[in-house]
């Protein structure tokens, strides 16, 4: 049986980490120069990030049941996924908003304008699970087949790539940075549990499914965004 050499390991993580979300580049740079929606060009991406990321397993001969996508375990991964969400939301969610805004969030009620947000999130969820626990943690228990590196290194890289989106926030108010901080090691925290489900059950649809409705809840029905 082939095994991959250190050198041949560390591009494949690279490309893991790179050519997902570039792929859509040539493609969104001109959309994007041309007026074209917004959300038209983001959930673009996110259906690009999920089709490369099928693609480099295909072409690898890695089947999707190897990174994830089966029924084996199915039950277990939604049960624990489920379970570690109602365990880290409510007090890992709401005090840190709590802090940074003095007030409570409260429910909004659904309606059907939401539906659009729904799949766009359920999109966020799929897209992002594929890359970060499906395709690039398998690369990484190649990488380092025993201990928790491949855990920790798949949810330091998801927490890096959302980084970006508050250094606006950030410039705003320099004072919420203590609290985005805290906001990244919770991220960080949810992160790796969703990892250890993974491996566990080797079956990602409870974490996509968990991912989607997160985001769904926290930016849309409960708001819980500084």
């Amino acid at each position: 049986m082939f095994m991959p050499t250190r050198s041949i390991l560390n591009k494949r993580i690279l490309f893991s980490i790179f050519l997902p979300p570039l792929s859509f580049a040539p493609i969104g740079i001109p959309f994007f120069l041309l007026g074209v929606n917004t959300s038209i060009l983001r959930d673009g991406w996110y259906i690009s990030i999920f089709i490369i990321c099928v693609t480099i397993a295909m072409r690898e001969k890695t089947s999707l049941s190897k990174i994830g996508l089966t029924k084996q375990k199915l039950g277990s991964s939604l049960l624990l996924a489920s379970i570690w969400e109602t365990v880290t939301y409510i007090p890992l969610g709401i005090p840190p908003f709590f802090l940074a805004t003095g007030k409570l969030s409260i429910l909004v009620q659904l309606d059907e304008t939401m539906i659009t947000s729904a799949f766009h999130y359920m999109l966020v969820g799929l897209a992002e699970e594929i890359w970060m626990r499906g395709l690039l943690l398998r690369r990484l228990k190649e990488w380092k087949p025993e201990g928790p590196a491949p855990i920790l290194w798949s949810s330091i890289i998801f927490v890096s790539l959302h980084v970006p989106a508050s250094s606006l926030t950030i410039i705003r108010e320099t004072s919420l940075l203590p609290l985005l901080l805290l906001s990244w090691l919770i991220l960080f925290v949810w992160s790796a549990g969703l990892a250890v489900i993974t491996l566990k059950t080797g079956n990602l649809l409870g974490p996509i499914v968990i991912h989607g409705l997160d985001d769904f809840v926290s930016k849309v029905l409960h708001p819980l965004q500084m």
